[in-house]
């Protein structure tokens, strides 16, 4: 990890993830990677992040994912949405069924948008 911290997240920055959102990255796969990388904001700045860079025209963004319940960018990614459970894992030794840590590439969403992607689902309609 590096000594430079992101001026809008205050989170560290890792040289090698970098923190610009991918040509066609979804705001779920961003937040679940820049989160891995460098931590939680514990904010929604990844969020508002990813909405200045790519979406700029989504200005209620912050108050949506707020009034879904995230308080931060890892609720976003752990509450709101969830991987999908075509993602998941059943554990062979418990039979516990595990979400995963690592993503496939992200499947793209159309410019400008704060949807998720096809791998990331409601985490309300996410019952196991």
């Amino acid at each position: 990890m590096s000594n430079v911290i992101h001026i809008f997240t205050g989170s560290q920055v890792d040289p090698e993830v970098g923190v610009v959102p991918r040509r066609g990255e979804c705001l779920g796969c961003f937040i679940h990677r820049m989160v891995l990388a460098g931590g939680c904001s514990n904010g929604l700045g990844w969020a508002e992040h990813y909405r200045l860079v790519r979406a700029r025209r989504a200005v209620t963004l912050r108050r949506r994912l707020t009034a879904l319940g995230a308080r931060c960018d890892c609720e976003v990614i752990h509450e709101i949405w969830q991987p999908s459970p075509v993602l998941w894992t059943r554990d062979p030794q418990s039979g516990d069924l595990a979400a995963p840590s690592v993503l496939p590439p992200c499947e793209g969403v159309r410019p400008g948008s704060t949807k998720p992607c096809s791998w990331w689902v409601s985490g309300a309609s996410l019952a196991l």
